[in-house]
């Protein structure tokens, strides 16, 4: 959101939001670049009231005095837009270094964020994602600056921007950083206020092994985060599997095939309906355990995160009403 509407940080607290994205850059006309830069260290406080991570977005042209406006305690990443090289990514790394030591912020606390929106980016990905520890997730090569950069149209019913994406996200796995990413879903009218489309997306890029989202518009953040955790079923679904694999472990076997149309489910807490299975033959073995451990444990990290979220809003009422 523009750090210079009032409205927006004022009200972002109570969005439910893991993160909230204060913009200097597309959203902040010329005019007003150097009072945005003044808004910033007053904002983060309002944003992160209610259990939000503090993030800004910066302008590619702009780094320095950007990053000098920027770079306080509370903020959690800095958003690098149209990053082209590993040089441009070392520098920020250089400037937040110093300004975290003269800010009294713990060393290494402020992530960058490094945006490809270019061909050139996309060429240069794993030289980026590897130029600073500090990036932590990485992503992009969508979107409107990459559709232009391209020479492509944006609202299709059609992945116009497969290959890059999936070369930065090819980049981010062979660095070890997590991919910032989600799989096509139409949009050819190019609302960014669908809560269906947020949903779909959502569960769409969880179910391709991405967790981070992201929108423009408060009413794709609930449906957002609901697709990114998982759902009852599925849930259900990978405590089954979880004791099927504990049978399977005292028998001293490394897989085992169950016909799930007759299985014993009784014991589970919450027995999956038939049409949930691609076929009525499981296979059962590590690799499908560690699956659903992984998703069990990612759904408890889901909870915990948004029962954070809801104690710090409420927190902020509670002292508001006094």
């Amino acid at each position: 959101m523009p750090v210079v509407t009032e409205r927006f940080i004022s009200n972002a607290w109570h969005r439910g939001c893991d993160y909230i994205n204060m913009d200097l850059e597309d959203s902040v006309p010329p005019l007003l670049k150097d009072v945005a830069r003044n808004l910033v260290r007053e904002s983060i406080p309002v944003v992160n009231k209610g259990g939000a991570d503090a993030v800004c977005r910066i302008n590619h042209d702009l780094m320095e005095a950007d990053l000098n406006a920027v770079i306080w305690p509370g903020l959690v990443q800095v958003n690098y837009p149209k990053a082209e090289y590993g040089h441009e990514i070392a520098r920020m790394d250089g400037i937040i270094t110093r300004l975290e030591a003269e800010r009294g912020i713990r060393p290494g606390t402020v992530e960058i964020g490094a945006n490809i929106e270019t061909a050139v980016g996309v060429a240069n990905a794993y030289e980026i994602v590897t130029a600073s520890p500090r990036v932590r997730d990485f992503g992009g090569a969508a979107g409107y600056d990459m559709s232009r950069d391209l020479g492509v149209e944006m609202f299709v019913g059609f992945d116009q921007f497969v290959y890059g994406k999936g070369e930065v996200e090819l980049a981010a796995r062979a660095a070890g950083r997590e991919p910032h990413a989600a799989p096509f879903t139409p949009n050819i009218t190019g609302s960014v206020s669908d809560p269906d489309r947020a949903f779909a997306e959502a569960d769409a890029a969880r179910k391709c092994g991405f967790r981070i989202g992201g929108g423009l518009h408060p009413y794709v953040v609930e449906p957002q985060i609901r697709g990114f955790a998982a759902s009852d079923d599925e849930v259900s679904d990978a405590e089954w599997v979880l004791q099927e694999y504990h049978k399977l472990a005292r028998t001293g076997a490394t897989w085992v095939q169950v016909d799930v149309s007759t299985a014993d489910r009784e014991d589970s807490p919450r027995p999956m309906p038939a049409d949930s299975y691609l076929g009525r033959d499981r296979v059962i073995d590590r690799y499908e355990a560690a699956r659903a451990e992984e998703l069990l444990q990612w759904r408890n990290l889901c909870r915990e995160r948004d029962q954070d979220k809801a104690e710090a809003i409420d927190r902020v009422r509670a002292d508001e009403a006094e």
